[in-house]
């Protein structure tokens, strides 16, 4: 898969619903990422190549970054995303926000000063854009959760996420996976999140 590529003309209303999705699906996959942390058998954003250090902003959390296509994936409590080597454009899911966002900076955000993610517009042709080196990624993660862990691992992570009080199920985690590779290769023809079937 091609990191950035242009994709087939699909309406901005309905790519703005796929987006709504998306932000619904990483709601989600940020506790199943939460849980990867305290893996039993250790943490698993290490065994990815995941280096580890203290946030720049919200006290007491930690940032997990690796390289990858021309920039890095960095994941936080708060936000994740894709930024370019150098600076640029690059993909944010900020979950306090619930939104995703084009972020602009010389420098990988800190959390909780998104103003550069706020002022730089919601086209979401240019976010879908950008998101794809972040989807590769996760796309690529999942598959190396599902190799080391089993795919029984996901489905207890995503029981878990429905017990808790005031949690948003998405889509079962295999299911999630399918939808995200329709997304990417193909939003003008992937069903909406609650049309979509086996």
């Amino acid at each position: 898969m091609s990191a950035l590529s242009t994709a087939p003309f699909c309406s901005v209303s309905r790519l703005n619903g796929l987006l709504r999705d998306l932000r619904a699906g990483l709601g989600q996959q940020m506790f199943f990422w939460g849980k990867d942390v305290v893996h039993p058998s250790g943490n698993l954003f290490a065994g990815q190549g995941f280096t580890k250090s203290p946030s720049r902003g919200l006290q007491g959390t930690s940032c997990y970054g690796v390289e990858w296509q021309d920039g890095s994936i960095q994941l936080h409590g708060s936000c994740a995303g894709w930024y370019p080597r150098g600076g640029g454009e690059g993909f944010i899911y900020i979950r306090p926000l619930h939104g995703c966002f084009v972020w602009r900076g010389e420098e990988i955000p800190v959390p909780g000063e998104w103003e550069s993610a706020q002022s730089a517009g919601a086209d979401p042709m240019k976010i879908r854009e950008l998101a794809l080196p972040f989807l590769d990624w996760w796309l690529h993660s999942e598959t190396w959760i599902r190799e080391t862990c089993g795919s029984s691992y996901r489905a207890a992570c995503f029981r878990h996420f429905k017990r808790l009080p005031k949690s948003r199920p998405w889509l079962p985690p295999a299911d999630g996976l399918r939808w995200l590779r329709a997304f990417r290769e193909s939003p003008e023809k992937v069903e909406r999140v609650n049309r979509f079937v086996r």
